[in-house]
């Protein structure tokens, strides 16, 4: 049994209260995202994840140019490009997510609330991320990776090494052009509140990296370096529930708890704490939307969380392909929703 690496669950727990927090006051969502700009033409949500990788990028570039964190030790940036999964399971991520109403974190915020709808959502997101990482479901996506996966000759598959420049100039250029788009999309300072909160939820991108590669960094403790993730953790918890095996005592099963804890607390101190019953003729919904979320996203190498803010800021060539398609199957979703409601 390997020993607790304390200083890691000490900042998954900082990290998911403030994370928590943020996320409950801000309505930060990758749904919410691409359905108001398809629908109201309203961008808020988008300068925000522009904001978060303004802030997450550049700072994790510059982690990695000082030599403080092995940026290009993470899985996102493997050599071996597993494109068919980023493609298949961010597709299938994005659609699941507008069929529940909201993606993994926003879903989880959404029970800390009290919506009831969304913890079927939640559960069956577990249930299916867990079936698709150890359980009925592994050996397909094992397949489809083993039959489709390429090696890049780079080693990386990091942009900057496969293009050659600096990891700090990749990350100084991507973020002047995030800026520069938060800034073409206007309304500035009526959106202040959530450009901030993007931006902070960038900042707690690249401080999960230090905590996790610098600070808490501990050659006897397993486990792959990583930063904020939400279902991989879910799909261990699932995994220790129904097997009592493994562990869940790391900094993904503690940034996980914290968020939840941190998103409660933050509601019931604005009194947005509400135990809505889930409505009979959405829980389909739910229950579907959970089920290809949780499968998409282990096929994806992670959800809109772990991939579209900690991978991407790795400047993870994956990790864009499954965010990028995460984002096509939620305008599949939303297109999907006007056509039947």
């Amino acid at each position: 049994m390997n020993e607790l690496n304390l200083p890691a669950i000490a900042g998954g727990v900082v990290i998911g209260l403030s994370f928590g927090v943020i996320m409950q006051r801000s309505r930060f969502c990758m749904v919410a995202a691409v359905s108001n700009a398809m629908v109201m033409r309203d961008y808020r949500h988008v300068q925000a994840f522009l904001a978060a990788w303004a802030i997450a990028i550049p700072g994790v570039m510059f982690v990695e140019s000082a030599g403080w964190v092995a940026i290009a030790d993470a899985g996102y940036r493997s050599a071996r490009l597993n494109w068919s999964g980023s493609i298949a399971g961010g597709l299938l991520f994005g659609f699941g997510a507008a069929l529940a109403g909201g993606c993994a974190a926003r879903t989880l915020v959404n029970v800390a609330e009290g919506h009831l709808g969304s913890l079927i959502t939640l559960v069956a997101m577990m249930l299916f991320a867990g079936i698709t990482t150890f359980g009925l479901l592994e050996p397909a996506r094992m397949a489809l990776s083993g039959a489709t996966a390429i090696t890049l000759a780079s080693g990386d598959s990091g942009i900057s090494t496969v293009m050659r420049v600096p990891p700090w100039l990749a990350g100084v250029v991507i973020s002047i052009v995030a800026v520069g788009l938060i800034v073409r999309l206007g309304q500035i300072r009526e959106n202040a509140r959530l450009i901030f909160a993007g931006a902070a939820i960038g900042g707690l991108v690249v401080l999960a990296w230090l905590v996790n590669g610098w600070w808490a960094a501990d050659e006897f403790t397993s486990g792959r370096l990583a930063a904020i993730a939400i279902t991989g953790p879910l799909a261990r918890i699932s995994y220790w529930l129904s097997t009592n095996t493994g562990s869940v005592l790391n900094f993904g099963g503690a940034f996980v708890a914290a968020t939840f804890v941190g998103a409660m607390l933050s509601a019931v101190l604005r009194r947005g704490f509400i135990a809505a019953t889930a409505d009979a003729r959405r829980i389909p919904h739910n229950l579907i939307g959970g089920a290809f979320m949780g499968i998409g996203a282990t096929l994806a190498g992670g959800c809109n969380i772990g991939q579209g803010l900690s991978g991407v800021s790795t400047l993870s060539i994956g990790s864009i392909l499954a965010t990028v398609s995460m984002v096509g199957g939620t305008v599949l979703g939303v297109k999907w929703w006007e056509r039947h409601v």
